[in-house]
């Protein structure tokens, strides 16, 4: 940390301002204040004269100044030579509450992206998003007229100060999250929207109602006819189902992929550990599209594994998860989609639900037995030494387990799962498992088989939300399509597996009991 910002920092902690909106509330003011001083006032000694002047200039917009005269003099010489960005940027470094500071060479990134384009009209939303490097961005284009936006009022004092001398930019204290830029277009848009909160007073009918859905929907209706928009969203929209699924379609009804990366392992932590992607939309018609993934080398992102696809070989896919794409099972998948077997959503051939939530703090020696993702062990269920918890019956009968339900990690860092057989007592799943529990059409362990094949993995694998801890919904595992053969194939299929998984297990106990046996008898000459 800068020495003079830990110095200031302290200086406010002690006069009770800890907060972040408060910290940077006060930096505000002080800004504020030095802006609207003279050259002759700024050199004053004048004390209660400047404390009267920050009263009567800031207070309208940043309430009463919290202390006494002493008290801002102080903080105003503590803060008065440090910078308004390195300010900001520290007292949010760490915040795990949802406030993303995007790292700046992820802006580096898009600014070299934007050089590219060579657009005349830029939009930049919730620009405070990007103070990490938006100064050095907003230099590299002098000529083009930029719009940065912000629904944050500290913040947009905070951009009218930092950007106040540029010519070319326009400040607008406005939400993206409902109908905005009325009448405005651009030929480049950038919008890293806020992640999964339910909006408000949207002000019109939108697809969805999450911030994210809303924010790509609308900023695809500020595009001017030769637009690009880039847009970083969670991993959802590439499969969720429902109002996700009808904006896609809407998206690629009215509008062209150009192109989609994912984005590196944490980019946005500590605020979200959430896995994202770089998307690329625009009104060009894109006869192929790109996708890929993008890796953090030493302070830059770079394309790591790119490729391009044919549009409609894009869009036979149902969902834009391009991990299916990507994958080294590539051909598989696609000839599993393209293969005249029977599919089905899992949805429509089983009931799925996750487990209770059961926290550490509630088990206790008691009648219901709790499974757990440690329980499951090389596809098999260990009944043994299972956390228990005391309950009654009617408040846990939705989580009871029954015989052929499939059981599926959704949780941690591996993808585990297997078949439950019934037991001489009640066991319920923990929320760190899924339940697919099969209809008439299908059978539990032919389902468990199809998700430990490559495709099965490989698919599964496409649904994560997370990045390295896993992180399923169930709600996305029901849209997994699976090949439904009749009762009769599955049961073949079901007794040759098991019949040389026995044989698999047999080889291997009389290999490692001989091992044992060998390792032994050379000991024992030993001694």
């Amino acid at each position: 940390m800068n020495i003079n910002i830990d110095l200031a920092l302290n200086r406010l902690y002690q006069r009770q301002i800890i907060t972040r909106e408060q910290l940077l509330n006060e930096m505000l003011r002080v800004k504020l204040v030095q802006k609207e001083l003279t050259e002759k006032e700024k050199h004053s000694n004048d004390k209660e004269k400047l404390f009267q002047f920050m009263k009567k200039t800031t207070e309208d917009d940043l309430g009463f100044f919290p202390a006494d005269r002493d008290d801002f003099i102080d903080i105003y010489e503590s803060l008065k030579e440090i910078d308004l960005i390195d300010f900001t940027l520290e007292i949010f470094k760490n915040d795990k509450m949802g406030t993303i500071i995007s790292p700046t060479h992820l802006t580096e990134y898009m600014k070299n992206l934007v050089k590219n384009i060579n657009p005349k009209k830029i939009l930049i939303t919730d620009a405070e998003k990007h103070l990490s490097g938006l100064k050095e961005f907003i230099q590299e284009f002098n000529k083009p007229y930029i719009t940065l936006t912000t629904e944050l009022k500290p913040m947009y004092l905070l951009l009218k100060l930092i950007f106040s001398s540029y010519e070319n930019i326009k400040i607008i204290f406005e939400s993206i999250y409902s109908d905005c830029l009325i009448d405005e277009k651009f030929d480049y848009i950038y919008t890293l929207p806020n992640f999964g909160y339910k909006v408000d007073n949207i002000g019109r009918c939108f697809i969805t109602k999450d911030s994210d859905g809303v924010a790509i929907e609308n900023m695809l209706g500020h595009l001017d006819e030769n637009g690009i928009l880039d847009i970083i969203m969670p991993a959802k929209i590439t499969f969720a189902g429902m109002e996700y699924e009808k904006l896609r379609s809407f998206i690629t009804n009215n509008y062209n992929v150009k192109s989609i990366f994912i984005l590196p392992e944490g980019t946005f932590r500590p605020s979200t550990a959430i896995k994202t992607y770089l998307f690329t939309f625009t009104k060009h018609i894109q006869d192929k599209i790109e996708i890929g993934t993008l890796k953090s080398g030493k302070d830059i992102f770079l394309v790591d594994n790119k490729k391009q696809v044919k549009k409609q070989d894009f869009l036979s896919h149902e969902d834009w998860r391009i991990e299916l794409l990507l994958s080294d099972d590539d051909e598989n998948i696609k000839k599993f989609k393209e293969s005249d077997l029977e599919k089905v959503k899992l949805k429509d051939v089983a009931e799925v639900f996750r487990g209770k939530s059961i926290l550490k703090k509630d088990t206790t020696v008691g009648s219901i037995s709790v499974l757990n993702i440690s329980n499951i062990e090389n596809g098999e269920i260990n009944y043994e030494n299972m956390d228990t918890v005391q309950e009654e019956e009617r408040k846990i009968k939705r989580y009871e387990l029954a015989s052929d339900d499939i059981l599926l990690s959704c949780r941690g860092t591996a993808v585990k799962s297997a078949v439950f057989k019934k037991q001489d007592k009640i066991i319920i799943a923990s929320a760190n498992v899924i339940v697919i529990r099969p209809k008439e059409k299908i059978l539990g362990e032919y389902i468990k088989i199809f998700f430990e094949s490559p495709i099965g993995m490989a698919i599964i694998k496409s649904f994560q939300r997370g990045t390295t801890i896993m992180n399923i919904n169930h709600s996305d595992i029901m849209e997994m399509e699976i090949p439904l053969l009749s009762i009769e194939e599955q049961k073949q299929i079901i007794d040759k597996y098991n019949e040389e998984l026995e044989i698999y297990k047999d080889a291997v106990s009389t290999a490692e009991n001989r091992w044992t046996n060998i390792k032994n008898n050379i000991y024992n000459k030993l001694t």
